[in-house]
């Protein structure tokens, strides 16, 4: 027999005879008191997948995406976003909106024809929606 068998076949047989005495002492991360009142679920929220553009909140707030974009691959070598919104000349129909100009300056100010390194990321600024309540209530204006 193979000892890694034999070490699992032991294992499991130790387990199997350990005394069901020492498992009752466990006690509840909640100590003596019962929850009385647990939480329901939290609702699904629907991502806003709309063609139209999300409008702002505040100056300089980077676009919001209006579509779901968990499963975009983006890494050193591939960036879904691209596909769709990176400009290609001599393109006639853009299929989104395209990527400003600012996505190709470095911080230099040297143009690129490519994402420069800290724009290629999309996700780390931008982000997609939900169509839900606020959490807490808030008075802000954007004005």
């Amino acid at each position: 027999m193979k000892p890694a068998i034999r070490l699992a076949t032991l294992l499991l047989s130790g387990i199997a005879l350990w005394p069901a005495s020492s498992f009752a002492e466990v006690k509840s991360l909640a100590g003596v008191n019962p929850i009385t009142n647990p939480l329901a679920a939290p609702k699904i929220e629907r991502f806003i997948n709309d063609k139209e553009n999300i409008e702002r909140t505040f100056e300089q707030q980077p676009p919001l995406t209006p579509h779901r974009n968990e499963r975009y691959t983006i890494n050193l070598k591939e960036n879904k976003c691209l596909e769709c919104h990176m400009k290609e000349e001599g393109k006639e129909e853009a299929k989104s909106v395209a990527m400003g100009e600012s996505h190709f300056t470095d911080r230099a100010g040297n143009k690129h024809d490519k994402p420069v390194g800290a724009r290629y990321f999309c996700t780390q600024c931008h982000v997609p929606q939900i169509d839900a309540e606020p959490l807490i209530g808030n008075h802000f204006s954007p004005k």
